[in-house]
């Protein structure tokens, strides 16, 4: 019986497996963590105001544009959301990279 592994074991050998860069990486400090944790509070920050401007301005568009045109203008307004989204989190994936580095 001492040759069967459990699934935590598995699970474990199956990851190694799958990302060895992550086996590989080097342990974060307690002023890295608390770096990122930054980091990722400032983003979330600029990604909730945006979220916020972005909801602010769908609620006004009937208001200013003819009612033809506000479903166009809508999908522009959310595909620019999007692409304002990614954007941010992008630039906040590479300075959480950059303190990892640190």
């Amino acid at each position: 019986m001492s040759g069967l592994k459990s699934a935590l074991e598995l699970s474990l050998e199956r990851s190694d497996k799958l990302a060895p860069e992550l086996k590989s990486q080097k342990k974060l400090t307690k002023k890295q963590k608390q770096e990122i944790a930054e980091i990722r509070n400032e983003y979330a920050a600029k990604i909730a105001d945006r979220d916020v401007m972005f909801q602010e301005k769908m609620r006004k568009l009937p208001e200013q544009i003819p009612p033809d045109e506000v479903e166009a203008v809508k999908a522009e307004l959310e595909k620019q959301f999007r692409a304002d989204k990614k954007a941010l989190e992008d630039e906040m994936e590479k300075e959480v990279a950059r303190s990892r580095k640190n």
